[in-house]
């Protein structure tokens, strides 16, 4: 018919409400479902975002749930009668559908056929609904069972087939319904539930009240091409569902090399099982979806052995390898996916104790290959120590680890080394406080402990370790013992006995010393240590001691006057008398030292002053002489050592004197006649010997003024001064 023609038709109601509802409810989530599976299996051979794949699975699997949901709502909750009724028309296949099926596949060869009258559904029709049903029940039956149970191998087949069988049928539903003249007309009916008259009386003429469908004829003149591309359509369904999958799989591997496995493959397989040896699906799984343990040990022949001698987790478990290992994880999947929390290591072949439980599963369990972290559980040597760990003490002690270290810490409390027990060398005294590292020094400095040497540490003298010995140079480093213990290297702990391990006894004064007056630090300051000890000279006094009559007295000589007593006082063996040539007598028993042996300068030490070459011959060698040189050199004459003057004094005047006293003159004072130089100054420094006394006048003054003359005597006597007595 012509535009004009379809203007002048009036409109029938072909659909009710119910079921336009029904027909969305379907149809809606039925394109979803085939567009984002096409889309899921072009991923398969295009490889094109990862992301927008997840996407497409997460979309595919929710409207998957949805659709049967909301085709049985749709179905049961809106006009239910309408749809049983439908739902019976549609599966009455009776001789008028066969009549029609045969005529349209004749109008193949003979397209002048006309259709035979048809009611509300063709029989076109009611197979595509019969399909739509059969879709509803083994599509979502299918995708729960690939869901759950993807070990069947099957269920991806037949979700495969029936993908390819739907994509058709829709096509050609689509195509119909879109582009075919005779038919897009009725296109409406599905939005509204109206189509023209004319769409009616030609396709569904039956449906018309009887006296309407003799102007059937009329329309059947249009003729029956759209049967042929119903037919066409059914044809292509059934064969695209049973040997379209082979054409498509045979076009694949002409072009991608890929065939129909990795078409129904929920994901890629893991990147170890991207091999040669697996190249079909059946290399694994079984139709039925069962995959026998025997195809993994075929392959992993460790596991096998692991399993024979019930060794390790794998030994020990018995579940099937599927349990625990999920393939199809893509490309960068790991199929070993392990719970943590309730994995029990204790059933592998390496029990976790100790600080072991608190290492993370990614520290052992994690390796580098091809430039990618994967993670491995067999395999992983641990039969020593150095398996896992580096060994940071270079091989020195080998891979006896365990007799120092624990499980439970490596350094510390922890640790079970006993130095006592496990070495050769005992920790007695001091050693017994000092850290690990002031012996074993980390190589470099500040790194760890076990960096240092252990093993191989020299230790047979004190010098080994000690080897900033200050003495070294003169006591060799193996007689450390002689002297020290491992309590201390000094004061009480000391094993140095001066008397018995020198050659110098300490006596007197000298075993009151610190050690440092006679073994003097290098430098001043510094640890005794840096003494001189075996080296340093002792034969005389002088080698230790300042002696400062050193030039007069020689050091040898020290112990005639010293003891080790003390050098001065009460503890002095010199004895003036006996051991000088100057005995002390008189006055010269109690006067000090010093005022004889004066220090130089004034107010020093005593031994700064002269001894052996101290003049003493004559008395003025000590004295001064208040004479003046007047009487020479005897002094004895008139003095002894008990005393210069008074009763100590042996000048007898008649005696020792050319002038004797006489008379009066026996009375008169010394200092009468001789007087002292000044007046008051000592008696000492008057004239003695060059004292005038020839006339009287040379000591008393003449009252007679020189009018008698000189002769005193013929009137005076010494007796008085009187005249004399006739």
């Amino acid at each position: 018919m012509g535009d004009s023609t379809e203007k002048d038709n009036k409109l029938l109601k072909r659909f009710e409400a119910t079921e336009l509802v029904l027909h969305w409810a379907n149809a809606v989530p039925f394109v979803t479902l085939l567009c984002t599976g096409g889309l899921i299996i072009a991923y398969r051979f295009l490889h094109y975002n990862a992301s927008l794949f997840n996407v497409l699975r997460t979309v595919h699997k929710t409207t998957g749930i949805i659709w049967p949901l909301a085709l049985a709502g749709a179905f049961i909750f809106f006009g239910p009668r309408l749809n049983f009724r439908n739902l019976r028309q549609i599966f009455s296949l009776g001789v008028e559908d066969i009549k029609w099926m045969i005529i349209a596949f004749r109008s193949l060869y003979h397209p002048e056929l006309q259709p035979p009258p048809a009611a509300k559904f063709n029989t076109g029709q009611k197979i595509n609904s019969i399909l739509v049903v059969v879709y509803a029940v083994l599509f979502p039956a299918s995708g729960l069972v690939m869901w759950f149970y993807g070990t069947i191998l099957i269920s991806w087949y037949f979700h495969a087939a029936l993908f390819f069988m739907a994509a058709t049928s829709v096509g050609g539903h689509l195509y119909l319904s879109f582009l075919n003249p005779s038919t897009r007309v009725g296109l409406g009916g599905i939005f509204h539930g109206w189509v023209p008259d004319y769409y009616i009386v030609h396709h569904h003429s039956l449906t018309l009240p009887q006296t309407e469908q003799e102007e059937t004829q009329k329309a059947h003149a249009l003729g029956g091409s759209f049967m042929k591309i119903e037919i066409i359509i059914l044809v292509l369904t059934f064969v695209l569902g049973f040997t379209g999958l082979k054409i498509f799989n045979a076009a694949r591997r002409a072009s991608l090399a890929r065939g129909f496995d990795a078409l129904i493959a929920p994901n890629d397989l893991s990147k170890a099982h991207q091999i040669k040896a697996i190249d079909k699906c059946d290399k694994c799984h079984a139709l039925t979806g069962e995959i026998k343990d025997d195809k993994c040990l075929k392959c992993h022949n460790i596991i096998q052995q692991r399993k024979e001698g019930a060794i390790g987790y794998h030994g020990k478990n018995k579940g099937p390898c599927r349990k625990c290992h999920k393939e199809h994880p893509g490309l960068v999947g790991n199929i070993i996916k392990l719970d943590r929390e309730k994995f029990d290591h204790n059933l592998a072949d390496f029990k976790l104790e100790g600080k072991h439980r608190e290492v993370k599963c990614d520290k052992c369990h994690r390796r580098w290959s091809n430039g990618q972290d994967q993670g491995f559980y067999i395999g992983i040597k641990h039969d020593v120590c150095t398996d896992c760990h580096k060994d940071p003490h270079r091989s020195e002690l080998g891979d006896k680890c365990t007799t120092c270290h624990s499980v439970a810490g490596w350094k510390g409390k922890d640790l079970k080394f006993d130095h006592d027990r496990d070495s050769k060398f005992r920790l007695e005294g001091k050693h017994r406080t000092l850290k690990c590292v002031d012996c074993h020094q980390p190589r470099p400095k500040d790194a760890a402990l076990a960096t240092a040497l252990f093993k191989n540490l020299r230790y047979d003298q004190c010098g080994d370790c000690h080897n900033k010995v200050p003495h070294k140079a003169e006591i060799p480093g193996d007689k450390c013992k002689t002297c020290h213990n491992m309590n201390s290297w000094k004061g009480k702990d000391v094993l140095f006995d001066h008397d018995r391990d020198s050659k110098y006894k300490l006596e007197g004064k000298h075993r009151t010393l610190k050690c440092t007056e006679c073994h003097q630090p290098r430098p001043k300051g510094a640890a005794l240590a840096t003494a001189l000890f075996k080296s340093l000279k002792f034969d005389k006094c002088d080698d230790c001691h300042k002696v400062n009559h050193k030039a007069e007295i020689p050091g040898e000589k020290c112990k005639t006057c010293h003891n080790m007593n003390s050098w001065k006082g009460k503890d002095l063996l010199f004895e003036h008398d006996r051991d000088s040539k100057f005995k002390l007598e008189g006055k010269h028993k109690s006067v000090k030292c010093v005022e004889c042996h004066q220090p130089r300068p004034k107010g020093a030490a005593l031994d700064t002053a002269l001894f052996k070459s101290l003049k003493h011959e004559l008395c003025r060698d000590c004295h001064k002489d208040p004479h003046r040189s007047e009487l020479g050199d005897k002094c004895k004459s008139c003095h002894t050592m008990n005393g210069w003057k008074g009763k100590d004094l042996i000048f007898e005047h008649d005696r020792d004197s050319k002038y004797k006293l006489e008379g009066k003159h026996k009375n008169v004072k010394c200092v009468d006649c001789h007087q002292p130089r000044p007046k008051d100054a000592a008696l000492a420094t008057a004239q003695f010997k060059n004292l005038k006394h020839d006339n009287c006048k040379d000591c008393h003054k003449d009252p007679h003024r020189g009018a008698l003359g000189a002769s005193c005597t013929y009137c005076h006597n010494y007796l008085t001064w009187e005249k004399k007595k006739n």
